[in-house]
């Protein structure tokens, strides 16, 4: 796990959590009776960040980046016992990780529904890349909360936060390898346009600000491009010239610079965000990169998801599927044959008791 992020404990011990079997029904439980749901929290280091990391940073300027990291008599992240994970960002204004409490739990929602769906927390084989498909199905389900939340800016803007940590921290590196490279390519490239469309959202509602409700935005921008600039480089995300006007995946970072500019904020997060908006700079003078000016879903997100949805529904590993999301790779969905028959002992993984928690409607997590 990166160096600072608040533990979901991951020790392969499996036990039953207090939650409904519909994630959305538990999020909007929490929305209603969790206080300060919006607030802002602190984490100690950025998603993503590692020792290697800080031993780089500190090599090129040791007094700088321990100031913005804000590592300088830190204790060691706890969980939030004596570091600054969880408290609020209002008492350490300079403190710069900080997420909203619903993006939080979002995050750990979706967290626990990727370890569902990885075979090798069960000790099972169940097919190739099932992990990677699994993590495709979470982020289906994260397209769809998007979706669900449309007209509603702070729900709309947890799922970001959520993908932004979950992709800086590569908890979702697993759907890199799956062997359908057109499936993950549309599928990043989907992400990237649904955050264009958060950021056409945020300007509407007038909070595409630096001092706007929305108190991370350029850190969540930063993070975002961070990634989308490591798929391009590293040949997992592969951009054709298109006449198309329509979004797929050309001039990413060009965008974010452009929105950036418009709300005065300042894009941080990786240790090479300076590489990143620079090469961006230099792509927008090339190709004149303009933002689009229709006021109705100017990204058309709404068009391509509606594609997406219909296109993208085919078979998992033999598990036959009708729509986008779901649980179909989700472990505990499979009876208990179909376990013991993948598992490394012919066991179930699952105990009885477990599995009548299941059926009670609470949820497993690596605890």
């Amino acid at each position: 796990m990166p160096a600072g992020t608040p533990s979901i404990p991951r020790n392969k011990r499996w036990s039953a959590v207090s939650a409904s079997a519909n994630a959305d029904v538990a999020y909007q439980k929490f929305l209603k009776e969790k206080p300060n749901v919006y607030e802002y929290v602190c984490i100690c280091k950025r998603p993503g960040a590692d020792d290697d990391d800080e031993d780089e940073d500190e090599d090129e300027d040791e007094d700088e980046d321990d100031a913005e990291d804000g590592d300088n008599n830190e204790a060691e992240c706890d969980g939030g016992k004596t570091c600054r994970c969880f408290k609020p960002a209002a008492d350490y204004p300079d403190h710069p990780w900080i997420f909203s409490r619903a993006g939080m739990d979002k995050m750990i929602t979706y967290r626990i529904m990727l370890d569902l769906r990885d075979p090798d927390s069960f000790s099972m084989y169940t097919f190739n890349d099932h992990s990677g498909y699994g993590a495709i199905e979470v982020v289906q389900n994260m397209m769809l909360d998007f979706e669900e939340a449309s007209g509603k800016w702070q729900q709309q803007w947890a799922v970001i936060e959520a993908l932004a940590w979950l992709l800086s921290g590569d908890f979702l590196s697993p759907m890199v390898m799956i062997d359908d490279g057109d499936l993950f390519q549309e599928t990043s490239i989907l992400l990237e346009q649904m955050f264009l469309a958060m950021l056409s959202e945020l300007e509407k509602e007038g909070q595409l600000e630096a001092h706007s409700d929305v108190h991370n935005i350029g850190f969540i921008m930063g993070l975002i491009a961070g990634e989308a600039n490591t798929l391009r480089s590293d040949g997992s995300i592969n951009i054709e010239k298109s006449k198309a006007k329509s979004y797929h995946g050309q001039n990413f970072i060009s965008y974010l610079l452009a929105y950036a500019s418009k709300g005065n904020i300042t894009m941080r997060g990786p240790s090479n965000i300076d590489d990143i908006i620079a090469e961006g700079e230099e792509l927008s003078e090339q190709e004149n990169v303009e933002l689009p000016t229709a006021q109705k879903d100017p990204w058309k997100w709404g068009t391509a998801f509606k594609a997406y949805k219909r296109n993208a529904v085919a078979p998992y590993g033999g598990r036959p599927r009708t729509a986008i999301g779901g649980d179909r790779l989700d472990i505990t969905t499979y009876s208990s044959a179909e376990r013991k028959r993948a598992s490394f002992t012919k066991k179930d993984p699952l105990t009885a008791d477990m599995i009548k928690s299941i059926k009670e409607g609470l949820v497993l997590q690596l605890a």
